[in-house]
């Protein structure tokens, strides 16, 4: 599975704590829930890239689906 194209062009993510909230448009958006507070998140092309407080770096490569590298 693959992130839809909306989420990736518009390429706005919110960190709260722990969660990452995900925008399609400037009014809706989708939210990952982790179990570590989040320092960062990026996209890289059409990719997640989530780096937890632990050092831990995920990435989705949709809302569900994740490494860790």
């Amino acid at each position: 599975m693959a992130w839809d194209s909306k989420y990736s062009n518009f390429g706005v993510v919110k960190i709260e704590r722990k969660n990452v909230k995900v925008f399609s448009d400037q009014n809706d958006y989708i939210t990952i829930g982790l179990v570590d507070e989040v320092t960062n998140a990026i996209w890289v092309d059409d990719e997640l890239n989530i780096t937890l407080k632990s050092g831990e770096v995920r990435r989705y490569s949709d809302r569900n689906y994740f490494i860790t590298i």
